[in-house]
């Protein structure tokens, strides 16, 4: 087991914000994660985070994973409004994950046009090329499964117009493409770079500079971010120029106020929803 102390995480803001879509919860409030391989049980304990079946050895991997170094107050402390004041006492536990490229590539692709509950049952379908782990989850599969398995599994999948994008990148990663070195890219380079794959748009190559690239001031924006820049903010225009604006207001960790911005917002309307409901 690997404990990682003083790490307030909430891990259910932290898997259901948008970033990750294969950790599983379950009824006792712990979740089943396997990524690059890893397979444990995450459990949070008052200011702990228990990574059950973790080995000692692969705790770094878990504190990059978490971002668990990071002091998210004092990084957005240059740029502390009252609305991010107000993310961060609603959110207090949301980490920034630090993920596997491949698999937040396939994961993003996926996800433009869609909504969660289709991205992870796709993934899930995806995944079964794989084998599954000790505690019964299907690991993510490498390139050269995905090639192995062939062209019609991808496309069996639900992926739609989708698929010939999800084959390209397998192809291409097993190629040799370098994804480590998107980590010391400057972001415009590390940007054009990762559109070069087939089905990554600006906001799908923000979301995986983000959460596998460790490039935190991108800053995705989506439908929920262009409304929340425009009526916090007083930003305007196309999302492209309100990610520009965006960028050069939150700097250099813009992706990380991303992250606590719009998990604030989905939790505003989640309360107002059971407020309406009650």
């Amino acid at each position: 087991m690997v404990k990682i102390e003083n790490l307030k995480v909430e891990l259910d803001q932290t898997f259901h914000c948008g970033q990750n879509f294969r950790w599983k919860r379950q009824p006792d409030g712990s979740y089943l994660g396997n990524p690059a391989g890893h397979s444990v049980r995450a459990v949070r304990q008052g200011e702990e985070l228990l990574l059950y079946g973790a080995k000692a050895e692969d705790e770094p991997f878990w504190r990059r994973y978490f971002d668990a170094d990071s002091d998210y107050a004092a990084l957005l402390a240059p740029v502390m409004d009252a609305h991010l004041q107000e993310a961060l006492i609603r959110c207090p536990g949301i980490r920034l994950l630090d993920q596997p490229f491949f698999e937040t590539l396939i994961c993003f692709i996926l996800s433009a046009n869609n909504n969660i509950a289709r991205i992870t049952g796709i993934v899930e379908r995806f995944c079964t090329i794989a084998s599954r782990d000790e505690n019964g989850l299907h690991l993510f599969p490498t390139p050269q499964q995905v090639l192995s398995a062939g062209q019609d599994f991808v496309g069996s999948i639900g992926a739609g117009y989708r698929a010939p994008y999800l084959w390209e990148a397998a192809q291409r990663m097993d190629d040799g493409f370098d994804a480590d070195a998107l980590r010391s890219m400057d972001y415009e380079e590390a940007c054009k770079t990762i559109r070069t794959f087939k089905g990554v748009g600006e906001k799908v190559a923000d979301c995986v500079l983000l959460f596998s690239c460790g490039q935190k001031s991108a800053f995705p924006v989506d439908t929920w971010v262009e409304k929340l820049l425009t009526q916090w903010y007083g930003m305007s225009g196309t999302r492209s120029g309100l990610k520009k604006q965006a960028r050069a207001h939150f700097g250099s960790y813009g992706g990380l106020a991303q992250q606590m911005l719009f998990a604030s917002a989905m939790q505003q309307r989640l309360r107002r929803t059971e407020e309406k409901n009650t």
